[in-house]
């Protein structure tokens, strides 16, 4: 069995760097756990953006699936959509859950859940709910905080995701249906490929 001190000086070299960088945090943030920086205005589907606690870019999350349930009565549709996400680094991360919404829908229901722990959503007002997420994530609990960036675009930031863990969130909304000509129409956000 070969030891180190047969290695040549180039081979120990290269040995070094390894065991570096795979003990360097930034490393398991790299491209390849998390993929390259993306713009939260940008999002077109239900995305999951993180960042490390030391970096400002945000990165996608990889998505595990989505399910989706509509039911219709008279007018009004009732969406469910829940989404999966995995943390793939060895770091504690802070997330925003992008979600493009119809501009006529209303949420009434949001859930995340990290790991065995299910945050669910309650209605305040804007300033009140920041304050609530910003003492939650203070104090290092998982907290989510849902807010609507402009008419058709929902964001809820995600505190507390362990390394490793899977991160679901199931947003509810309602929304009329449009009736044009004698004929009622229904359109779906688009939801990403897998």
């Amino acid at each position: 069995m070969p030891t180190f001190d047969r290695l040549k000086p180039l081979g120990l070299f290269i040995a070094t760097w390894l065991l570096i960088l795979a003990a360097h945090p930034a490393f398991a943030l790299s491209a390849a756990a998390l993929g390259e920086p993306v713009n939260a205005a940008e999002a077109k589907a239900g995305t999951l953006l993180v960042r490390a606690k030391d970096e400002r870019v945000l990165r996608k999350v990889p998505m595990l699936g989505t399910e989706v349930d509509i039911q219709v009565t008279g007018v009004v549709a009732r969406t469910v959509v829940t989404q999966y996400f995995h943390n793939p680094t060895d770091l504690w991360l802070e997330g925003v859950y992008v979600f493009p919404l119809p501009e006529n829908a209303a949420v009434d229901t949001l859930e995340v859940r990290i790991g065995d722990r299910v945050i669910v959503g309650e209605i305040q007002e804007r300033e009140k709910a920041r304050e609530t997420y910003e003492r939650a994530k203070a104090a290092g609990k998982k907290a989510a905080l849902l807010e609507q960036e402009r008419p058709n675009i929902f964001t809820t930031s995600v505190a507390g995701i362990p390394p490793g863990s899977t991160i679901g969130v199931r947003i509810e909304y309602q929304r009329e249906l449009l009736f044009r000509d004698g004929t009622f129409s229904f359109r779906v956000s688009p939801l990403p490929a897998r």
